[in-house]
Parts: C-alpha cells; sequence; structure tokens
C-alpha cells in the first residue's frame, strides 16, 4: 500500500487552488431540481446506482425554451409532470448499466446558460466481497444506522474514482478528488459523497469570499473516510464522513503552503483563524435559506498531526462542538 502522502503527486492539479481573482460563485440564471436537491450552479454532481433513473426539472414559470443533451442514452419529458407552455421543462434520464461518469447538459436557448451535470454511476455495495470492493479495503458499515436516520444508512453504491473522474468538476470549484479517502494514492480507489454536502461548501466558499477571505476552494483536509479508515485513526463509530455528508476544511490560498491561512492578520495560523471560519457558517444556519444544508459544525486547533480547521457536514441536525 503506498502512502496517502503520494496523493500529492499522483494528483497535482488537485493540491494547486486556481488562481485568486474576482470571485465568480459559478451560477446561472436559472434553478434545476434533481433527487432533493435544487441547484443554481453551472456544474453540478449528481450520483446514481446502474440503471437508476434520474429526473430533473426547470422550476419555475418564466418563459424561454430549455432543453437537455446526454452523450449517453436518451432523456425524455416526464409526462408525470406539468410542461410548460413554451416546451419541456422536466425530464427523466436512465443511467448506464457500467459505472462511470456520464455527462449531462441542460440549457436555456434564450441565453448562453448551460448546466453540466457530472453523473457518476456507482458499484454496487453488493459487489464487495467482505471488506474489500474490487481489491479497495473498504471495511464494515454500522449494522443500524445513528437514532435510525436515513444519512447513517450504509451506502448503496460507491463512486469509482480513477485519474480522470478525480479531476472532473462536482461543482464549480469543487473536484471529485478533493474528497478521497486518505487511506492509499493508489487508484482506482472508491468513495461515498453526498450532493448536498457539496452544494453546502459552495454556499460556504461564496459567503467566505464575500466576508473578504479570498479563495477559489478549500482545502478539504478529509472529506470520505472508510470504516477501515476511520477505525484505523479512532474515530468515532458513526463519523459522518464515512457516510460522504462530512469535509474537515480550511482556507488556503495565501499563500498556498497546507495549513489554513492567517484569516486574521496576526501573522499566525491558528485557533484564532480557524474560528473566523467556524463563526462564518455558524452565523449562516440561522437564515431559513440554510436550512436543508443544516449539520455539525466544529473547530480544531493546531497541533502536531494537523493545523486549524473546521468540520462541516448535513447530518440534518445542528451540532456544535
Amino acid at each position: 500500500m503506498k502512502s496517502a502522502l503520494g496523493l500529492a503527486c499522483l494528483l497535482p492539479a488537485l493540491c494547486a487552488a486556481d488562481p485568486v481573482t474576482a470571485f465568480d460563485a459559478g451560477k446561472v440564471a436559472f434553478q434545476v431540481r434533481y433527487k432533493e436537491e435544487t441547484s443554481p450552479y453551472r456544474v453540478n454532481a449528481v450520483f446514481l446506482m446502474p440503471g437508476e433513473t434520474l429526473s430533473l426539472e426547470i422550476p419555475g414559470r418564466d418563459p424561454g425554451h430549455y432543453g437537455i443533451e446526454s452523450g449517453t442514452g436518451a432523456a425524455v419529458p416526464d409526462s408525470g409532470k406539468r410542461q410548460h407552455p413554451d416546451g419541456a421543462r422536466a425530464w427523466k434520464w436512465k443511467a448506464p448499466d457500467s459505472a462511470g461518469l456520464y455527462p449531462l447538459k441542460v440549457y436555456r436557448d434564450s441565453s448562453a446558460d448551460t448546466v453540466l451535470f457530472n453523473a457518476f454511476v456507482m458499484v454496487p455495495i453488493s459487489e464487495m466481497k467482505g471488506e474489500y470492493l474490487r481489491g479497495y479495503h473498504i471495511g464494515d458499515y454500522p449494522r443500524s444506522p445513528l437514532k435510525s436516520l436515513d444519512f447513517y444508512r450504509a451506502p448503496k453504491g460507491f463512486i469509482k474514482m480513477d485519474v480522470r473522474t478525480a479531476r472532473a468538476y462536482v461543482s464549480p470549484h469543487f473536484r471529485l478528488g478533493q474528497f478521497v479517502c486518505k487511506q492509499t494514492a493508489d487508484l482506482p480507489a472508491y468513495l461515498v459523497l453526498k450532493e448536498r454536502l457539496i452544494l453546502k461548501l459552495e454556499l460556504v466558499l461564496e459567503k467566505a469570499n464575500r466576508a473578504g477571505y479570498a479563495c477559489s476552494t478549500f482545502h478539504v483536509m478529509s472529506g470520505y473516510r472508510t470504516p477501515f479508515y476511520n477505525r484505523l485513526i479512532g474515530n468515532v463509530k458513526h463519523s459522518a464522513h464515512q457516510f460522504g455528508g462530512a469535509a474537515d476544511i480550511f482556507i488556503d490560498a495565501n499563500p498556498e503552503d497546507g495549513e489554513m491561512d492567517d484569516l486574521n492578520g496576526d501573522g499566525k495560523s491558528d485557533a484564532e483563524d480557524s474560528e473566523l471560519l467556524f463563526n462564518l457558517v455558524d452565523a449562516m444556519s440561522l437564515n431559513e435559506f440554510f436550512l436543508p444544508y443544516l449539520g455539525g459544525i466544529g473547530k480544531y486547533s493546531k497541533n502536531q498531526s494537523h493545523g486549524a480547521f473546521v468540520h462541516v457536514d448535513v447530518r440534518g441536525f445542528r451540532a456544535i462542538w
């Protein structure tokens, strides 16, 4: 097994932030509803089981013609939805039977706005042999979900990550490879990621830039963790990281050095900087628009093992530490 530290050499494009200029939130003039989410972003990710049907819908009644393009399989109007007089506003697309990345595009012909959906078809958990999926050590998920919440149920499948998909964007400012478990640098690897976590990170990133903390992405110190790796590092049994719904993040743009930026300008990277990011996220949770993204939030100081960072997740209820 290669050291996880080798991941930086294997995927160099994921380690360097884009040059920070005026922040572009990556939004378009319309929204798309899919699964249980609604997104205004020009790039999105959706994670599907083989053969699963994905529904996409343009909410609202504004005039204009919309369309959808799919490179694999036909997207057809959803007969179960009331369509707009100007044409289809809701479609269904059936995912292929083979795991992989299948892009879809939703567009509005009255503007240059195009929304890319990177549809990742997952490998079913039923393919696991013991604790392994195609040779990758996953481990065992807890048999019972914490508090009977769906968030803590074992995943139905896993996203296959190779060199190509690692570089694929899952939103305007985040790539799939940022969320892979740090247990090994070998590829392919397999991971779980919730669409809602990605949307939450985009909201927090936009808020951080508006607050004056210029950054083109967050450094994701820890995203997905396999149950094997979670146990290896001694984390709690029901860690939200195992379910693809948590990320440990910090701002690393000025300078890019693998540590939290000096956000308060006191010449140090420490707990006071993580507290500023923590307070920013905590304040967002008081707003109604942020209710779907409620979850845990924790602030961590710098120690011998890691720098200062903030934990965020989408467990569905407020938890603070």
